[in-house]
Order: structure tokens, then C-alpha cells, then sequence
């Protein structure tokens, strides 16, 4: 497995800085209450080496579905892609209209959290069977929380990492897919009237950013 990269982030509730190790237990201690509603706190990160992580909290009783729309809002969505759960060796899937999209049997995404997840799990997550975002994600405990219709809370996030740019080392907004996937450029470079525009895309705060289409999730707020 990866080295995961110790990247900053912080607490969307009181703002404390976190990191990933820490962002669990911090919960916890700081914002668990005495009486409520039991919660998985779910840690999702990359199975490669990379500073993007963040925490959701999910109702035991919300379904495979509801989890998959929470990571396409906050961190994948761009087409509409296919989207897939493995959990234990078994494929979860959304059901598609079209049956040759499924190569091989899946279960559904219909099915309840507590029936499949137990705290110290971990499962995994890929969006687009194309060009592929893969997530890996562990159910790192349960917290008592404050009852919220809401069955998905997202909590904690990394610092959106800083990139400088390809050309003059300023912070870089935008990734410039011409030719490779490795160019990235400032708001002044990315301003070259040699460049097609068609190519730009933001860096987003995701571990999709720079891919296909993507342009960003509900909390890519500088981008807004």
C-alpha cells in the first residue's frame, strides 16, 4: 500500500487545523454529544499516495446510493459517470438502463450501510470506468451525534494543496491538457493567446482535479 502524504487540513465546524490521523478523533472529543444518533465516521482518502482526504459522517440506515451521490457532489462529478462500491471482494453498483454497461453480476446500491459496513472496514470506490478516480475508504468508528435528516455531513477536509506554475513558479489555477497531464498554469500564463481555452480546467480541490471534465465540487469555494 501507499505512503499517504501528511497533509494539513481542518475542521469545518470550529476551523482547528487537522490531519488525517487526527480528524476522527477530533471529532470525538470535541463535537460528540452524550445523546443522539449512532454514526459512521468515514475516512476517505486515495490508494495511492496523495494529500487529499476528507471525513463524512453517514447514517447507518442510509443506503450504498446515498454515499455515492456525497463523493460525486464533494469530489468526482463531472459526466455522469458510472460509479462502483467493492466491499469484501463484492461489487455494488447503480443499476443502468443499458445491461451492456455491466460486464459482470453486480448487487445493488440500494443496500443499507449496516448491512455491509462495521467499523475498521476498509472498501473501496471508483467513479468512470474510463478515465478513473479510485477512492479508498475505511469506517474508522462510530460517534454519537445530534439527530440531522441530513444522512450524509461532510466534516473535515485537507488544505487544497498549492501548485506552482509549469512556467513561472506563481500559484498555479489551472491545468492545461494539450499535450500532457502534468502542465499547470497562473492566471497570467493561462492568458496566452497561443493557448486554446478548450484545454483549461481548475485545479479543484479533489483527487479528480485535472481529469476528464472536471470542474470542481460543492466545496471548492474559491472556485465559486
Amino acid at each position: 500500500m501507499a505512503k499517504q502524504i501528511p497533509t494539513p487540513g481542518r475542521c469545518y465546524l470550529c476551523e482547528e487545523p487537522l490531519t488525517k490521523r487526527t480528524s476522527a478523533t477530533h471529532l470525538k472529543k470535541k463535537h460528540a454529544v452524550t445523546s443522539g444518533e449512532e454514526r459512521f465516521i468515514i475516512l476517505v482518502d486515495t490508494p495511492y499516495s496523495s494529500p487529499y482526504w476528507m471525513i463524512l459522517l453517514a447514517k447507518p440506515n442510509a443506503i450504498l446510493a446515498d454515499l455515492d451521490e456525497a463523493l460525486r457532489d464533494i469530489w468526482v462529478e463531472c459526466c455522469g459517470h458510472l460509479s462502483a462500491f467493492t466491499i469484501e471482494g463484492i461489487e455494488y453498483q447503480a443499476p443502468s438502463s443499458d445491461p451492456d454497461d455491466s460486464f459482470y453480476p453486480t448487487k445493488s446500491t440500494k443496500v443499507k450501510l449496516e448491512k455491509v459496513l462495521c467499523p475498521g472496514m476498509f472498501f473501496s470506490y471508483e467513479y468512470d470506468f474510463g478515465t478513473t478516480t479510485e477512492l479508498r475508504l475505511k469506517v474508522a468508528d462510530i460517534i454519537l451525534w445530534e439527530k440531522d435528516p441530513k444522512k450524509m455531513l461532510m466534516l473535515a477536509m485537507n488544505i487544497k494543496p498549492e501548485i506552482a506554475c509549469s512556467e513561472c513558479g506563481k500559484p498555479a489555477v489551472y491545468h492545461y491538457l494539450e499535450n500532457d497531464d502534468d502542465t499547470v498554469l497562473c492566471l497570467d500564463c493561462s492568458s496566452d493567446e497561443d493557448l486554446d481555452e478548450c484545454y483549461l480546467l481548475p485545479i479543484c480541490n479533489s483527487p479528480r482535479t485535472g481529469m476528464c471534465a472536471y470542474e470542481g465540487g460543492s466545496y471548492d469555494e474559491d472556485l465559486e
